[in-house]
């Protein structure tokens, strides 16, 4: 099962920078709704927001990015308190995971996991050009019952996974890109982008996801994390009749 995971990781990886999504798409931003899912409109639904997976650091004149353990904290912290306080305003209980309160590794398999569906559903559903005989016409996708099994304290009946991924250019990059420019050469400016889904947690069902694959927002401040959460939660379930359609 940890091997699955691992080459999962690196297949994830591999497809989060794959050129089929830097290139192909005209839309960067696209969300899906499994079909039929609504939240009941009797009671608030409990959503417990998992500690978002981030990437965060500078990229050097060579253009090698270098993570930036300050500003992981810092959106780390930032996207955490602006999931809280986004589902708030509308009307959705979310609540903090607590790490240290949950089956560790069960945990870190299940985002493994997730960064491999998600990448699968990228590829094959939202962006890329060779669907999935089986998938063409629903959205019907899970990271299995196992998820029920992570944190069975919390009693919440959703689960929320963010991934954000972020490259800040150097003093030195954005020198060489301008000299670059000058000659006659273009290149490409850092890169953001993030995904974000919702974890039926009793089957581990993805019954909502969110994709940015050139995102907006310094999520190293405030503002601009909260900029962030509102782009990847675009066609969040919301609790009335209307709901989102999967594309």
């Amino acid at each position: 099962m940890a091997r699955r995971l691992s080459i999962g990781l690196a297949l994830a990886t591999v497809l989060a920078a794959s050129p089929i999504l830097a290139q192909a798409p005209v839309a960067t931003e696209k969300y899906a709704v499994r079909e039929g899912f609504a939240f009941t409109p009797e009671t608030p639904p409990r959503i417990l927001v998992f500690r978002p997976e981030v990437k965060v650091g500078e990229q050097t004149t060579a253009g090698i990015f270098q993570n930036n353990a300050e500003w992981h904290a810092a959106v780390t912290r930032e996207l955490s308190a602006a999931l809280v306080a986004t589902g708030g305003k509308r009307g959705i209980e979310m609540v903090l995971h607590d790490d240290r309160a949950a089956n560790s590794q069960l945990l870190t398999e299940h985002r493994a996991l997730f960064r491999l569906v998600v990448g699968t559903i990228i590829r094959h559903k939202l962006f890329g050009k060779d669907p999935l005989p089986s998938k063409v016409d629903s959205f019907d996708w899970s990271l299995g019952s196992g998820v029920a099994k992570i944190a069975p304290a919390a009693k919440a009946d959703y689960g929320l996974f963010l991934l954000s991924h972020d490259s800040f250019e150097s003093a030195g990059r954005r020198a060489a890109k301008l000299v670059a420019a000058l000659m006659g050469n273009g290149d490409i400016a850092g890169t953001h982008f993030g995904y974000a889904a919702l974890i039926d947690m009793k089957n581990g069902d993805i019954v909502w996801l969110g994709v940015d694959l050139k995102a907006g927002g310094d999520v190293r401040t405030a503002e601009g994390a909260t900029q962030r959460v509102e782009q990847l939660l675009n066609g969040f379930p919301v609790r009335a009749s209307g709901k989102a359609v999967a594309p």
